[in-house]
């Protein structure tokens, strides 16, 4: 095994990804790292070498700089001069923060939705509760986070403010990763079916106040859960 293979030896997830020629490529390097953030392919402490990440992707190191650039805006890397980029500790603050931001973007989001929401838009939103319910229904967590993430997007898209979504984004990263964690709860995916359900019927009833409400509710359950989720796996988590 050659230096560049045990430099690249982190970076596992990426092999056999190919990046499309249609989309630009910062922004695909950008998805890719950060999902691999938020699933802890790439946990707390691990080091982000540009020059490798470029060299599996098959990139120049310009896009990954600025993927990295946007990731560390976010919250999800960190830049030490003369030491390197890393994957940060889960800091509770960030998390509760990010908690807070979203929940004033969305309740907002939905309520503006629900006054203005068309047919093909709660179909959307009906196809999508059916692809959450069938991901559980087979057990795929990680489908099932992606069809969670979508719901809420999906939301913010119907809205009509096209630089919603990325700001809805850009409070998410830490508490995204805190999501990631509490999926493996027996209970919690199941619970999430029933509060986008309630939240789904309040916008196709065109309640705004019973929308903002199932909002509220459903986005205050990850912040409870905090507490919990620090004591049981310590070191994920920093000051």
């Amino acid at each position: 095994m050659n230096e560049l293979d045990v430099i690249a030896d982190p970076y596992g997830f990426l092999d056999g990804t190919v990046l499309s020629r249609a989309l630009p490529k910062a922004a695909q390097v950008y998805e890719i790292l950060r999902a691999a953030i938020i699933d802890m392919k790439l946990p707390p402490g691990a080091p982000i070498n540009k020059e490798v990440i470029g060299s599996l992707l098959k990139v120049s190191k310009t896009p990954v700089s600025e993927a990295v650039s946007r990731l560390e805006e976010n919250g999800l890397l960190e830049v030490f001069p003369q030491h390197g980029t890393f994957v940060p500790k889960i800091r509770e603050s960030d998390v509760r923060q990010g908690a807070f931001l979203r929940k004033a973007l969305e309740v907002a989001a939905v309520r503006e939705v629900t006054e203005r929401v068309t047919a093909d838009q709660i179909e959307q939103l009906r196809k999508n509760m059916r692809y959450q319910e069938s991901a559980l229904s087979a057990g795929d967590l990680d489908d099932f986070h992606a069809r969670d993430v979508e719901f809420h997007s999906l939301i913010c898209l119907f809205t009509g403010y096209p630089r919603l979504p990325r700001l809805v984004e850009g409070s998410l990263g830490q508490l995204d990763r805190v999501r990631k964690l509490l999926l493996p709860d027996p209970d919690r995916p199941a619970e999430t079916v029933v509060e986008h359900r309630a939240i789904l019927d309040a916008i196709a009833a065109g309640d705004a106040d019973a929308a903002a409400q199932a909002t509220k509710d459903h986005l205050d359950n990850i912040p409870g859960r905090l507490e919990d989720l620090i004591r049981q796996q310590p070191e994920l988590f920093g000051a």
